[in-house]
């Protein structure tokens, strides 16, 4: 991996609407992730096992055919932040035991909030009052989002430190990725091969203890079919296009546009799932839409050295 600093990219990139155009398709890709996961019948761990286990080798071959190569200093550099993405995985299902989905829905859009407060000391930005307004905006309207269709709170209190450490989990992979992409050269396509490489390595052990090879021969068709589309989709693309964005949009506001995943998912659920959305969630996405847009609007303010 290259040391060359990139903390100023191409201006003609960085100030066109290109990267928006790209965090907005991860948002498409990332909230769709929900809905296709319930078409999925497979054990969440399993699952996730074979997410990066078939992720994997179509990065590589991107790789090597694009004459590109996974380099020893991006392998190390990838470590941290594909391991926090692997146990990232895990964590979620096993809260899931312990929690309702709402409860770690409503701690995962907590993460805005503390990615706020991290981009200043970590990246140099410079939010204004009105972005961390706009923020906390978007956040209640994420929560009348989640809530909004009659989604019960209830959780142990091992079930909250699951989730919260879940959204740290993320909330490291995030930053970490944010910070190479601003101050080194490393390739999007380069740096996912590595992470999704971690990230199998930190599930693996996981999936060997509490996973039966019988849950993967009890795939079917429609199974692989769906697990495809998780890993190369919402997986391979739209992290390969987070992590470019990474180098041109502020940390703050591209994990504040994540809440728009909220929307996404539920708006899919409805024709996917047949789960009706009600005009409270409704509400609470223009809500959701409206600030987002508001903070993306808003010129951001120069990086300190």
């Amino acid at each position: 991996m290259s040391s060359a600093p990139t903390t100023h990219p191409t201006r003609d990139i960085g100030e066109s609407r290109l990267p928006y155009a790209a965090l907005l398709a991860v948002v498409f890709l990332w909230g769709a992730g929900p809905v296709v996961t319930k078409l999925i019948s497979v054990p969440p761990v399993t699952g996730a096992l074979i997410r990066f286990g078939i992720s994997i080798p179509v990065l590589l071959a991107i790789v090597f055919a694009t004459g590109r190569r996974l380099s020893r200093s991006t392998v190390r550099a990838a470590a941290a932040p594909g391991a926090a993405f692997g146990i990232n995985l895990v964590l979620v299902f096993a809260a899931l035991q312990e929690a309702t989905v709402a409860v770690l829905v409503v701690a995962v859009s907590l993460q805005p909030a503390a990615i706020l407060i991290i981009a200043g000391p970590m990246f140099g930005e410079r939010p204004t009052r009105a972005h961390f307004a706009w923020t906390f905006v978007a956040i209640g309207g994420a929560s009348f989002v989640i809530l909004g269709a009659g989604s019960e709170l209830r959780t142990s209190g091992f079930g909250v430190v699951l989730a919260l450490t879940a959204v740290a989990m993320f909330t490291g992979y995030f930053v970490l990725t944010r910070a190479v992409r601003l101050n080194t050269a490393v390739d999007p396509i380069e740096w996912m091969a590595a992470i999704n490489i971690w990230a199998f390595a930190a599930v693996a052990p996981i999936a060997l203890f509490v996973s039966k090879w019988s849950d993967v021969t009890a795939l079917e068709g429609p199974d692989w079919f769906w697990l495809a589309v998780l890993a190369y989709l919402t997986g391979v693309l739209g992290h390969v296009l987070m992590s470019w964005v990474h180098g041109y949009v502020e940390a703050s506001r591209s994990s504040l546009s994540m809440l728009l995943m909220n929307v996404v998912a539920v708006s899919l659920a409805w024709p996917v799932h047949d789960e009706p959305m009600n005009w409270i969630q409704g509400f609470g996405g223009v809500i959701v839409v409206g600030a987002v847009t508001a903070v993306l609007r808003i010129p951001p303010a120069p990086i300190r050295k």
